[in-house]
């Protein structure tokens, strides 16, 4: 596993600050699940109903929204929840390495195995 910052802070920001979202913005991510979820079921009643239901098949908006991609949207949407929010994001890094660790109380680095459990939590 490859330390990649800007991949691993959108993951970060996308995995526990999705409350400063938008609703449309929390819309196009479900409609990211569903449309990945969909591309790998095998059944394909499920997959159609995946992207009609939750994937936003039929929403111009959405599709346009991830016309450059979904790794392009959710960077976007991590810079400007950083830029409009940057004072309510607290990034967790490890003391050591300094690297992103996995949740904000996280006290073990998934990246270095540095542990710091003794530290008060933010």
């Amino acid at each position: 596993m490859d330390y990649n910052e800007d991949d691993i802070l959108t993951t970060y920001i996308w995995n526990h600050y999705t409350h400063l979202m938008t609703n449309f913005e929390r819309q196009v991510g479900s409609a990211i699940i569903a449309r990945t979820k969909a591309e790998s079921s095998s059944d394909l009643h499920m997959a159609d109903m995946l992207r009609r239901r939750w994937g936003g098949a039929d929403a111009p908006a959405i599709n346009a929204a991830l016309q450059q991609g979904n790794d392009v949207f959710r960077q976007q949407v991590c810079e400007r929840l950083l830029a409009a929010y940057g004072d309510q994001i607290f990034i967790n890094r490890c003391p050591a390495c300094q690297r992103i660790v996995r949740t904000p109380k996280a006290r073990l680095c998934v990246w270095c195995g540095h542990t710091w459990y003794e530290q008060a939590t933010v």
